[in-house]
This record gives C-alpha cells, structure tokens and sequence, in this order.
C-alpha cells in the first residue's frame, strides 16, 4: 500500500464478526463536530463504508434484520452531502426491530427511539466525538422504507433534480450551520416535491 492510501486508512474501527472475522469501517472521509452543518463534496469512500457498516450491522444483527439500505445523499453518486452515512436497515417486525437495540449498542449505536417517524428506530453513532452515522429501522412493510428508497432512486435517476438539491443543501448549511432541526425543516418542501414525482 503506497503512503497515500496508508494514511487514508490509519483512521478506522474495527468490527468483530463470527468465526473470528472482522470487518474494518473506515470513517475517514465522514463525521461532523459539534452538531454542525456542513456540506461537503462527494466521496467514492462512501459507498464503501457503507457496504463495510451494513455488513457489520447484519451480522450484529443476524435473522432480525432482513436487508440494510444505503439512503440520503451520500448514497447518490457526485452529490455533495452532509459527511454523515444514512442507512435504513429493514426489520423482520416490530418486535424483531426491538432486538436489535443491544446489537446495535455493541456496535457504537444510540438509539433514540421513534425520533418523530411513528414505527421507526433511529440510531446515531459517533467516532472519536464526531458524528458519522443514521440509521433508520424500519419493519419489514412500512410505508417510509419505499418513500426513502423513491427519493433516493429519483436523485439517481434525474441529475437536474440532484443538482437543484444540492444547491438546495449549501444555502441552507449557511443559513443554518448551527441548528441541524432548521435545516432539516427546510429542505422539506423540496424533499416531499421529489417524493411526489418518484412515486406518481
């Protein structure tokens, strides 16, 4: 490995995984401090932390979670996001959905319950103080499993759209840098306009 790529990986976490294996997440292109907004161009490492977080998340959480999905903005390739990876692991049921909290504990997961979206759990995970990971639980049949994936695959589908939100995103990271519940609240509008057209 040349010192380029060495230095890229000196910064990651390490899972344990059944018999002995493990499974490396490298966190260093996501994170924010402080609970600030900020937006950032896309990286190609995300797609991979992904791939290496829902591996773990799967085996943390065996038969109860059925699929892990990428979503937001870091799932869309070239868009411009908040450094934070969003996943949406789907749940066999509600009650399996609630087994996973200990599991997901384990691996460095808050759960902070319901967070607003009735039949959801919501996660957070920080890495040395900085804020790096959602994950949004859903049971398997919940209507927010397919607005998620709709708006995520419209944004992939439609680069105008794309280009329009992240636009979008980087007037509001300066309007609201300090307030992630503002911004949030303002790109809603646009938000429910793209879920709109995707599932029409």
């Amino acid at each position: 490995m040349d010192s380029d790529l060495l230095r890229k990986y000196l910064h990651r976490q390490t899972t344990s995984g059944k018999a002995g294996v493990t499974i490396t997440v490298d966190w260093h292109s996501l994170g924010t401090q402080g609970g600030h907004v900020e937006i950032v161009e896309h990286s190609p490492e995300w797609p991979l932390a992904f791939e290496r977080e829902s591996a773990a998340i799967r085996e943390a959480c065996g038969p109860w979670v059925v699929e892990v999905h990428h979503i937001g903005s870091t799932s869309v390739p070239g868009l411009a996001a908040k450094p934070v990876l969003d996943m949406m692991p789907v749940a066999a049921g509600p009650s399996e959905a609630g087994e996973t909290v200990p599991r997901m504990a384990a691996l460095g997961y808050q759960c902070l319950g319901e967070y607003g979206i009735p039949g959801r759990l919501y996660f957070e995970k920080d890495v040395d103080g900085r804020d790096v990971a959602h994950v949004h639980m859903f049971p398997l049949g919940h209507p927010g499993i397919r607005t998620h994936l709709a708006f995520r695959d419209y944004l992939r589908a439609h680069p105008g759209a794309a280009r329009d939100y992240e636009r979008l995103k980087r007037q509001l990271a300066v309007k609201h840098r300090a307030d992630r519940e503002a911004y949030t609240d303002a790109k809603a509008t646009f938000i429910e306009g793209v879920i709109a057209a995707a599932m029409c």
